[in-house]
């Protein structure tokens, strides 16, 4: 059945911008976008935008739905001095608390967050060592729920010992083989990140990864331990020392690269593997601000994503510029190319992850939209959508009125459909604290 979205303010970060027009949707793809008034299509569905600003929907390169349950968690004990502190402390007696309960719940609280932030596609990197297998098939359903895209993958560590990393790689290999579906589930090799991987582990993955073409998704220099263990104990830096296990490859996601070198920036822009930026994750850790400005520079291929630091997209691209100019004390660092690439580089990942043609309102891409209840206070046109986004997330509070995903509607007049969610987030709750007393 047709859909169509009429009476809406139409703008894409490609250009497109119809002040007032229309979008007819067939299927998963959109059909026809205009300006002026929607023709009548018999049987077709409508939704009248009343002015509202529609936009393709938006990704996240990086996530951890599992971390959704952490929110208010009581930790007597907290007291971190470093970066590998915050993880002994927090992330890694979470993480090792998890069952697949409390998987599917955080993954389906996850998901609607990312619905309510805009957000239509993602990449999810999970861990749960006590509930290691089926746990992918936990996200897929909980994310099935909310309708989103995603690809799926399991953090492979050597932290638990030598079972746990079989059973890691199996997981991979299991969700891989058996569950990608084209469109809407695709899947990387997870691994956590060097410092916590031996060479044999690394080797294993690689040989479990080859016959799949799978992708790697690994954390890459995100606080000093990773590049300290790196040369101590490999005499090499980190970005080298993945490469030398063929990790660098295409649709390979390296997360953070805050501790990089100058010999490594070289290297990985020889690379056709992307460096993924997280900036609030990273002013939250302290560990440091990724060199994005130089990274683009020299022609890395650099996207974004949220690093489990909730789910909005458009205020992590404003932290992103934020960031840069605290760091470099320049007002005009990473200005408006820069933050569009870094959203372009998303589109194009998602679309070699799902096979669909996505971020742009024109026809044949996929019908992955969002109506942001926002009607802008100076006018909007095809060079300034990115200003309004982000300084319209700070004043008006930015939010999505309906979420198209694949030509269904998801969210519509601010409700999630085909989920009960004052329920699920009830159910939530019992599950947190049930967590929260494992941890």
């Amino acid at each position: 059945m047709a859909l169509i979205i009429e009476r809406a303010r139409i703008a894409d970060l490609g250009g497109t911008c119809h002040p007032s027009g229309y979008l007819l949707i067939e299927g998963d793809r959109i059909a026809a976008t205009s300006s002026g008034p929607a023709p009548e299509v018999a049987g077709a569905e409508r939704i009248d935008a009343g002015g509202r600003l529609v936009t393709p929907g938006l990704v996240n390169a990086h996530a951890h739905l599992y971390s959704s349950l952490a929110r208010g968690m009581p930790l007597p004990h907290f007291s971190p001095h470093s970066f590998r502190e915050i993880l002994d402390q927090l992330w890694w007696k979470l993480d090792r608390a998890l069952d697949l309960d409390t998987v599917y719940q955080s993954a389906l609280v996850g998901a609607v967050g990312h619905l309510r932030c805009g957000v239509t596609s993602l990449f999810d990197h999970h861990a749960s060592p006590a509930a290691i297998t089926g746990s992918l098939s936990q996200l897929k359903r909980a994310i099935s729920q909310v309708g989103l895209r995603a690809d799926l993958c399991y953090e492979v560590t050597d932290r638990g010992g030598e079972r746990e990393r079989e059973e890691g790689i199996a997981e991979n290999v299991r969700f891989a083989r058996e569950e990608r579906e084209g469109g809407h589930f695709a899947a990387h090799m997870g691994l956590h990140a060097s410092f916590t991987l031996s060479d044999e582990t690394l080797a294993r993955a690689g040989e479990a990864a080859a016959p799949l073409k799978l992708p790697f998704h690994i954390h890459l220099a995100e606080g000093k331990e990773d590049p300290l263990d790196a040369l101590h104990q490999h005499g090499v830096r980190t970005a080298e020392r993945l490469d030398r296990f063929g990790i660098l490859t295409e649709g390979t996601l390296l997360i953070h690269g805050v501790h990089l070198a100058g010999a490594e920036l070289a290297l990985l822009a020889q690379r056709p593997a992307s460096v993924i930026h997280n900036p609030r994750s990273n002013m939250n850790n302290a560990v440091g601000a990724a060199q994005v400005g130089a990274m683009l520079a020299r022609g890395v291929r650099v996207g974004i994503g949220t690093d489990g630091f909730g789910c909005d997209i458009v205020g992590e691209l404003l932290a992103a510029r934020l960031l840069a100019h605290h760091v470099t004390g320049d007002p005009t660092a990473l200005g408006d190319p820069a933050l569009l690439s870094l959203v372009h580089h998303n589109y194009a990942l998602a679309e070699r992850a799902f096979g669909v043609p996505l971020g742009k309102l024109a026809p044949g891409y996929a019908a992955d939209l969002v109506v942001w209840d926002y009607d802008p206070p100076t006018p909007l046109d095809a060079g300034n959508l990115l200003a309004h986004l982000l300084f319209g997330s700070i004043n008006e509070g930015l939010r999505p009125w309906a979420v198209i995903v694949g030509g269904e509607v998801r969210l519509r007049e601010g409700q999630v459909l085909g989920l009960d969610e004052t329920a699920a987030l009830a159910t939530a709750r019992g599950a947190a604290e049930r967590l929260w007393a494992r941890v």
